[in-house]
């Protein structure tokens, strides 16, 4: 396997594929939909992207700053889309993708910082400018939708929707929280983070995907049939 390098990227990249595909086929194209598309994008974009890098050994300054570009949209994006199903429409939501967007232009001007120590069938250590602060700028949208999902789950308005944000937050939970105490309590591992992250958002993508296919006009149509019927059952 150590002949390898980055396979287990490709294998993650070809479910996401298999994630994307299903959604374009039966998913219904609503707003919500259409963003967690994107998400799954996004996610098998970075994986190609690391594996491409590892197997051919091509670890050019500017293939690394552009696995980041695409990876660095993931945290907002999701952000973006717990507003949408919060029913948040101001035009400001907008600026979820600034401190991303401003670090990236940044970054065009010190690229050559940007570089693969160690690449590894599993995983892939990179070194990188404003490291720190780069972290801060990618987790925090991630921990503001746990807490605003957290939030949405206990509330009435949300019912209906109640089984799919659920999914949805287990989602981010079980990604988010043991990469948290990986680096927690192995943190001569931060190199690795990005790529923690990134595998664990495997899960996700699977559970996004869920809640897409479960998001349809049709599923809420027949959830209301049940409901009424057992109402009329019960009087």
């Amino acid at each position: 396997m150590e002949d390898y390098p980055g396979i287990i990227s490709l294998f993650i990249a070809c479910l996401e594929i298999v994630f994307f595909i299903n959604l374009l086929i039966f998913a219904e194209k609503n707003r919500e939909n259409i963003l967690i598309i994107f998400v799954i994008i996004l996610l098998f974009g970075y994986q190609f992207m690391e594996f491409l890098m590892c197997y051919s050994q091509s670890y050019s300054h500017i293939l690394v700053y552009f696995s980041f570009v695409i990876i660095s949209f993931l945290p907002p994006l999701i952000l973006f889309l717990v507003l949408t199903i919060k029913k948040v429409n101001n035009r400001l939501r907008f600026l979820l993708f600034l401190p991303a967007v401003s670090l990236l232009v940044y970054y065009l001007f010190v690229m050559t910082g940007f570089e693969i120590t160690t690449c590894t069938v599993l995983f892939v250590a990179y070194e990188m400018p404003l490291g720190d602060l780069y972290g801060v700028v990618y987790y925090s949208p991630i921990i503001i939708s746990l807490y605003l999902l957290s939030k949405m789950v206990r509330n009435p308005i949300f019912v209906d929707k109640k089984i799919n944000l659920l999914i949805m937050l287990w989602g981010l939970l079980l990604t988010f929280v043991p990469v948290a105490l990986i680096i927690a309590l192995f943190p001569f591992l931060i190199d690795y983070v990005e790529s923690f992250f990134c595998k664990a958002a495997s899960i996700i993508a699977f559970t996004l995907t869920i809640y897409a296919m479960r998001n349809s006009s049709k599923v809420k149509e027949v959830s209301n049939e049940w409901n009424n019927s057992k109402y009329i059952f019960r009087n």
